[in-house]
């Protein structure tokens, strides 16, 4: 007769808690490596969303034959107002676009914008969408920088000279890609 008593079943105690560790430890490697991935793809659709947005304004300025300035109104949001000046703005607004934070308009200190021709819509003035026939309302150039949080992860609309649309982009790291 077999004697089943000897035989060992099933894994001691030390298996089980390698097993956990080992889990635990691969499952927190890709706790992080998700994080970034959703930081970084939220960024790439602020930069998606608010290129849209600053093409319709360009439209609406042309559709409607008259100049539309855009503002930074809070941390995350944008407000379109009918005005030939972005200094004396009038009370109600055309329209607004708001991003979701902690992505925040405007940029640190810290990031070098030589790459981008002309100044931050989003600061000092504002932008001026003015009516033109047949070419896109946007300024001649200019960019709206957004950041996420603290962390080093930027996003731009960004128009240049020699391009006859605005320009998303984003960076994680030390390179400006297009979108």
């Amino acid at each position: 007769m077999l004697n089943y008593g000897s035989k060992k079943n099933g894994y001691t105690l030390i298996e089980v808690l390698v097993v956990v560790s080992i889990m635990g430890i691969l499952s927190s490697m890709g706790v992080v490596s998700l994080r970034g991935a959703v930081v970084n793809s939220r960024m790439k659709d602020n930069a998606l969303n608010t290129t849209a947005f600053l093409e319709r304004i360009a439209n609406e300025a042309n559709r409607m034959s008259k100049t539309l300035c855009v503002k930074k109104i809070s941390p995350h949001g944008l407000g379109v107002y009918v005005t030939d000046d972005c200094s004396s703005l009038p009370e109600n607004t055309y329209d607004t676009f708001y991003i979701d934070a902690p992505a925040v308009f405007g940029c640190d200190n810290q990031i070098q914008f030589s790459v981008f021709e002309g100044s931050d819509w989003a600061g000092g003035d504002g932008v001026i969408f003015q009516p033109r026939i047949g070419l896109s309302a946007a300024p001649s150039t200019g960019y709206i920088c957004m950041q996420y949080g603290d962390d080093d992860v930027y996003a731009v609309a960004a128009k240049y000279k020699n391009k006859n649309m605005i320009v998303p982009m984003w960076r994680s790291g030390t390179y400006w890609d297009e979108l």
